[in-house]
Parts: structure tokens; C-alpha cells; sequence
């Protein structure tokens, strides 16, 4: 089992144990993960909201998945830092996953 499944099964586990008697359940949600150095950080990225069929969606749920990306790399907005091979290479992991499993939803969706 993968580091990515057994957060997302974590996290899913996490969410179903205090609202089991809700109805329904939301599967639209994507785990991005990053690796830097020996760290590991993970963001679940709601994209529920979103049409995932039409090209304005797709745009959005990007969108939101570089801004965790950049997160869970460790980008801070308005660092003066320079950005380091780690964090690009954590970044370029990141994303990557991440718009794997946009377009596994959007798949489905359409």
C-alpha cells in the first residue's frame, strides 16, 4: 500500500466515523502529498463544488491543487527565501500526483 493510499484511507476513515449518519458520501476530495527531505506533509483539497466536465472547473480544481501543492512544500507567499532544488522537486512530485487523481475524477464525472 502505497504512502498516499494509506492517507487518503486514513483520512477517509477520519471523516465517515463522526458523519456515518449522514447521508450519502463525498468522494471528490484529492490528497496532495509532499515529500521534502524527511518530511512528509499531506492536504485534502475539496473539489465537491466543482463541474469537473466543464473546462471552467478543470481550471479551478488546478488551481486549488497548485496552491496546496505549494503548501505542502512549504512555500510561504512573499518569502524573500530563493527556491531550493528540495522544494521543486517536492513541488513537481506533488502536483504531478495531484492532477493524476484530478483527471481519475473527472473521468468519472463526465
Amino acid at each position: 500500500m502505497t504512502n498516499k493510499t494509506l492517507v487518503a484511507l486514513t483520512a477517509a476513515l477520519a471523516l465517515a466515523l463522526p458523519g456515518a449518519a449522514m447521508a450519502g458520501s463525498n468522494d471528490m476530495d484529492v490528497v496532495v502529498d509532499g515529500h521534502a527531505g524527511t518530511e512528509t506533509r499531506s492536504l485534502a483539497v475539496s473539489l465537491a463544488d466543482l463541474n469537473l466536465a466543464s473546462n471552467h472547473g478543470m481550471r479551478r480544481a488546478d488551481s486549488r491543487l497548485v496552491r496546496a501543492s505549494k503548501q505542502v512544500c512549504g512555500y510561504v507567499n512573499g518569502s524573500v527565501l530563493p527556491v531550493t532544488e528540495d522544494y521543486r522537486t517536492c513541488f513537481g512530485s506533488a502536483i504531478d500526483g495531484a492532477r493524476s487523481d484530478l483527471n481519475m475524477l473527472a473521468q468519472r464525472q463526465s
